[in-house]
């Protein structure tokens, strides 16, 4: 067979095929694809510098069980031990709520809120900046200045995504990353998140006792009343048959019987009062004794470079499609015309072997 049939040439790849095929009319118009190149620089520059670079930080924190759980009445002694699966999965649940954040957005300072308005995606930070802008061209009236304290579905949607909270239940830590697109307020991001988490958690905590505390204080006033009752009751039997306020016995049998109920009845209001009163006193020791149970073992640290800066990506988009907008039309155009420019365009045109080659001339 000879090696030049179409048969021969359509199964082995020719790179000079290619070339001839692709490279050759890219180069032949080459100022139409520097000029759609230019125009998507152009347009990806402005962009580029509309986006912000973000800046991350994360903390690394140790959950412990509640320590109103840990007090031990015999030692006094507060132990140590991780928080279980439940426990973790329960605390990254809370910082997620609606009502956590809430609390996050009232301690924040001004600055790091109105970071929070502007979104992380590209879309979000190129139309905040282009509204604006548009409307200033436009001639409008300026919008009334934005109450950044004020707490919205917005704001609490947006704080939700700058944050990112990991819980590890096998080593009982929590990581929480913040993003922000000033550099110093990523930091403040998340130190604030676990100044709000440590408050709401030493609450909780306290909450285990305090509806004890509440009960045992309500208790303990009305002992103490029926103790005044009794001594009030004795005080006035005594004045009235003149008995002397230390005297405890009588000659007269039937006088003695009643100082002796009244006496009994001191008695045990006083013993009442005091087993009221010293568990109010414990659950008073234990409530001060609560204390925070999450340690922070590695803090936010302010970063020093960007976490994520799109604006490199958006001039390679911009440069690629720039050019890709100036080769499409060309090698289409290329391919409508019908130019042979390989021996194999005239193979799949007139299925006729080569025989010769004509130099080029010059």
């Amino acid at each position: 067979m000879n090696p030049n049939t179409p048969h021969d040439n359509a199964s082995q790849i020719d790179p000079q095929f290619f070339i001839a095929k692709y490279l050759s009319p890219v180069i032949e118009h080459k100022w139409i694809v520097l000029f759609t190149t230019f125009i998507g620089l152009a347009i990806a520059i402005p962009i580029s510098l509309l986006i912000q670079p973000e800046y991350s930080s994360t903390a690394i924190t140790q959950v412990e069980a509640p320590r109103a759980k840990m007090i031990s009445r015999v030692t006094e002694e507060i132990g140590s031990r991780t928080g279980d699966r439940a426990y973790i999965t329960a605390s990254v649940a809370r910082m997620h709520s609606s009502a956590f954040q809430t609390e996050v957005l009232k301690v924040i300072p001004k600055a790091l809120q109105t970071d929070l308005e502007t979104p992380l995606s590209v879309k979000g930070q190129i139309m905040s900046k282009l509204i604006p802008f548009a409307k200033k061209i436009l001639k409008k009236d300026a919008a009334a200045p934005k109450d950044n304290t004020r707490v919205t579905p917005e704001r609490l949607a947006s704080l939700g995504k700058r944050i990112e909270i990991r819980g590890n239940t096998g080593k009982g830590t929590i990581e929480i990353t913040g993003t922000t697109f000033a550099q110093e307020m990523t930091t403040v991001l998340v130190k604030s998140y676990i100044d709000v988490w440590v408050a709401m958690n030493m609450d909780t905590n306290k909450s285990l006792i305090r509806h004890e505390l509440e009960f045992t204080r309500d208790q303990r006033a009305d002992h103490h009343k029926l103790l005044k009752g009794a001594e009030n009751e004795l005080r006035l039997f005594k004045q009235k048959y003149e008995i002397p306020p230390a005297l405890t016995s009588v000659t007269d049998m039937e006088l003695q019987t009643q100082l002796d109920v009244l006496q009994n009845k001191l008695t045990n209001s006083k013993e009442r009062y005091t087993q009221v009163d010293d568990i109010f006193l414990e659950l008073s020791r234990k409530e001060k004794a609560v204390v925070n149970n999450i340690k922070v073992l590695n803090p936010p640290q302010t970063p020093l470079y960007p976490s994520k800066n799109m604006r490199i990506s958006i001039i390679l988009v911009g440069l690629i499609l720039g050019a890709a907008a100036g080769i499409a039309p060309i090698l289409a155009w290329d391919y409508y015309r019908g130019n042979i420019r390989h021996k194999k365009d005239i193979y799949s045109a007139v299925d006729i072997p080569i025989i010769g080659k004509l130099p080029t001339i010059k």
